[in-house]
């Protein structure tokens, strides 16, 4: 499966809700991407708490500045 090629809209996901705000638990993902994770518009997801600007920028920086998903669908 291949990579989403994207680079611009991008956005710091939380790998997990309760998975802290570290950059172990964060992972880039153009908004299409994002839109359809799991949990985006889930009425019963609790949001954590966003990340800070130096771990969204450190997010970035280990992504190549480009989008994590590897489903391969989200941005057809």
């Amino acid at each position: 499966m291949s990579r989403c090629e994207r680079t611009w809209d991008l956005e710091v996901h939380h790998k997990r809700v309760d998975g802290g705000n570290g950059l172990n638990n964060a992972m880039v993902l153009c908004r299409t991407c994002h839109k359809n994770t799991s949990s985006w518009c889930d009425p019963n997801h609790r949001s954590p708490e966003p990340f800070s600007d130096s771990i969204k920028k450190q997010a970035l920086e280990r992504a190549g500045n480009r989008c994590e998903c590897e489903k391969g669908t989200c941005c057809l």
